[in-house]
């Protein structure tokens, strides 16, 4: 047995071990050989939103895949697939919806989390969407996807972006949520555990409501990468769709794994803005495990028709030619996800 045979049964091993010992379920999963598999999958820093894309990747690893894993603070999962510095990502869903519409066939096998994860926030005494009529609002920046749909949402209320409410360029989901605490602006959207950390430590800022609740039914972040190479490693694919189903499932089990599991992975993290994420992440259903609702085709469709009546996509695009959930009901008839 070569060396790297030797580090992945070790590490198999160790990770079999760890997940009996805390009882998540997964050491009962689908055993799959990635001994001569390498693999670099692109996804957001580590935090509280993205931590089932870590556990994913630790399961890879523990079926023997050699994986590199590589933060992507500044480009797009898209930009990094078409630079070749990354074979599979783990980012916005919008990016495939983009990537199709400059000819990019890349296509969504797996979701990190199922439903949208942004938090509107406002300063107080704008108690709803209409109150931010002659005021501002906090953005990432021109073509960004949190701009465009807070600009949808202006718009239903009747209210025009750029003309009834100032549209200011802040930077990241922590910075547009100090642009609110500092009186910058009179709202943003952010993450859910950005707004529960600022709701933990007494911030002056109240929520308007979740995009889950404001805006229903959208696609959030999916596991995705060009059709070729999926074509061309498909018991990796299939692999990575159990251990998709399979996190989701350890997090559905219960809270304490999951708050414990974060606390050891995320810098910073606020054991109490944790449980309430737990709490929120489950009444929006953001971890199914049913392969149809884990990958919606109606969500990503939902996506696209907002994103094209949005500016940013020239035409209407078809979900259902990019969204691939073969691979998880395979892997569910695996037995992933059972528990």
């Amino acid at each position: 047995m070569n060396d790297k045979r030797i580090k992945s049964a070790i590490a198999h091993c160790g990770l079999t071990t760890a997940l009996m010992v805390a009882g998540t379920g997964l050491a009962h999963s689908q055993e799959f050989d990635l001994a001569e598999t390498a693999v670099t999958i692109g996804t957001a820093q580590a935090q509280v939103l993205n931590v089932g894309t870590l556990r994913m990747i630790e399961m890879l690893e523990g079926w023997g895949a050699d994986v590199t894993r590589v933060e992507l603070p500044s480009i797009s999962g898209l930009e990094a697939i078409v630079a070749d510095q990354i074979e599979v990502a783990a980012r916005s869903s919008d990016e495939i919806l983009t990537g199709q519409s400059r000819g990019v066939d890349v296509v969504a096998i797996g979701a990190p989390i199922s439903t949208m994860h942004y938090a509107v926030i406002s300063a107080p005494g704008v108690d709803s969407l209409s109150d931010l009529k002659g005021k501002a609002i906090a953005t990432s920046g021109p073509g960004g996807f949190n701009g465009m749909l807070f600009r949808y949402m202006l718009s239903r209320e009747g209210l025009e972006p750029e003309v009834d409410v100032q549209i200011v360029s802040v930077g990241g989901s922590s910075e547009r949520a100090a642009a609110v605490m500092a009186g910058q602006v009179q709202a943003t959207v952010t993450y859910i555990d950005n707004w529960l950390a600022m709701e933990e430590q007494g911030a002056n800022v109240q929520l308007l409501g979740y995009v889950a609740d404001l805006v229903p039914g959208l696609s959030s972040r999916a596991v995705f990468a060009e059709r070729e190479y999926l074509d061309q490693n498909t018991e990796l694919a299939t692999a990575i769709a159990c251990a998709n189903l399979e996190v989701n499932a350890w997090i559905n089990s219960g809270k304490d794994n999951f708050v414990s599991y974060v606390n050891d992975n995320v810098r910073g993290a606020d054991e109490n803005a944790v449980e309430k994420f737990y709490d929120v992440a489950m009444s929006v259903d953001m971890f199914p495990t049913d392969p149809q609702m884990l990958l919606d085709t109606s969500g990503y469709q939902s996506l696209a028709d907002l994103m094209y009546e949005g500016g940013e996509l020239k035409e209407q695009l078809d979900a259902s030619g990019f969204i691939d959930s073969s691979y998880l009901e395979e892997a569910a008839n695996m037995g992933c996800g059972k528990g």
